[in-house]
């Protein structure tokens, strides 16, 4: 039995990071530390992420530069490097997960000094960038194409492909009964349903479709997942108001919540942001997933992930995602053609438990 830190945020991080924690907890001695993000730095990835995503791309392309890297490692440091030495010094590691790249450089500064293993899981499972990369520790990518991509940059890194971190709850019902489950929701259990996701922190670009949520001639029920946005949520119970006085579709808000896992099994389809994990919870409910928006840069490879492993539909021009959108809604059995490559893309990622656990052992 091995001692092991594992390290995050309390932004998307956390999913993957509590789906490690319950891999290893029966097998290891686990602590699970959330580093709290540094304010202004929280403040304005928060307003970047709602209102101006596509200011990401310009970030990407900075950190191709060795300059950038050693600056922004610089920064971090500064920020993160006292609160996580404090932990280690306190908790004495043997192994050392971390989710948030931002907490790399200030791990493998501390390596020397108290002897610790270091596992760096990639957060991003296509979009590559070297600033992600642990040099010193031992990488965990999504599969083999980001495993080779990590590979052509750093060639002596240590990495493996793994799968995603996904947590046991979205993985535990094998034959999904649409119906009975919305039932259990209050839903109409007969009627088309579309779930809305927006990401953790909710961005209002999943909007583009609200010409479809509001026509009176689209015979559904759409559940609005916003995250932690308290102002999306607000606009959603207005929305929803508005839907009912033009007898339009029905729309349930949801706020931030921890049965996600429900909402997605419920649907016909899920909608929104190709954020990793809302799309990789969507595929292991196996649910079909039509990506309308991504941050530019930090989300690029994404969208070729639903095109590679075909799970779903990808167009974020809002004209030609209204129009696609309608037609699933008009025939949903459609979508059924995705089933397949679903389980087949679900039962991988499913293996990242195994993985972990073999590569704990090594």
């Amino acid at each position: 039995m091995k001692k092991v830190l594992i390290t995050s945020t309390r932004w998307g991080h956390t999913s993957i990071a509590k789906a490690i924690e319950e891999i290893l907890k029966d097998q290891h001695q686990v602590k699970l530390e959330h580093i709290e993000v540094e304010p202004f730095s929280k403040t304005s990835y928060h307003l970047i992420y709602k209102f101006f995503p596509g200011f990401f791309r310009f970030v990407y392309f900075l950190s191709k530069f060795k300059i950038f890297r050693q600056f922004f490692n610089f920064y971090v440091e500064r920020d993160y490097k006292g609160k996580l030495e404090a932990l280690i010094k306190k908790i004495n590691p043997d192994v050392v997960i971390n989710v948030y790249f931002a907490f790399n450089s200030s791990i493998e500064s501390l390596q020397p000094k108290y002897d610790f293993r270091l596992i760096n899981v990639l957060a991003d499972p296509w979009t590559f960038s070297k600033i992600l990369v642990s040099e010193n520790g031992e990488n965990v990518t999504f599969d083999e194409y980001s495993l080779r991509k990590l590979k052509s940059f750093y060639p002596k890194a240590k990495a493996i492909s793994a799968g995603w971190f996904t947590e046991k709850k979205y993985h535990k019902v094998k034959n999904i009964d649409r119906k009975l489950i919305r039932r259990k929701l209050g839903l109409d259990p007969n009627i088309f349903t579309l779930c809305v996701v927006s990401g953790s922190e909710g961005t209002f670009n999943v909007f583009k479709i609200l010409s479809t949520l509001l026509n009176p001639n689209n015979k559904m029920q759409v559940i609005i997942l916003c995250g932690n946005n308290s102002e999306m949520f607000r606009i959603v119970k207005t929305l929803k108001s508005l839907s009912e006085k033009i007898r339009g579709p029905k729309i349930i808000g949801i706020a931030y919540t921890e049965s996600m896992q429900d909402y997605l099994r419920a649907s016909d389809l899920v909608v929104g942001k190709a954020g990793p994990n809302t799309m990789l919870q969507s595929v292991a409910t196996l649910t079909p997933f039509f990506a309308i928006s991504h941050i530019s840069g930090q989300e690029d490879g994404n969208l070729d992930i639903i095109r590679r492993y075909k799970f779903g539909y990808v167009e974020e021009n809002p004209r030609l995602a209204t129009q696609k959108l309608k037609q699933i809604i008009q025939n949903p059995k459609t979508s059924n053609k995705f089933q397949k490559n679903l389980k087949i893309l679900s039962d991988y990622c499913r293996g990242s438990e195994e993985k972990l656990l073999t590569l704990l052992k090594n």
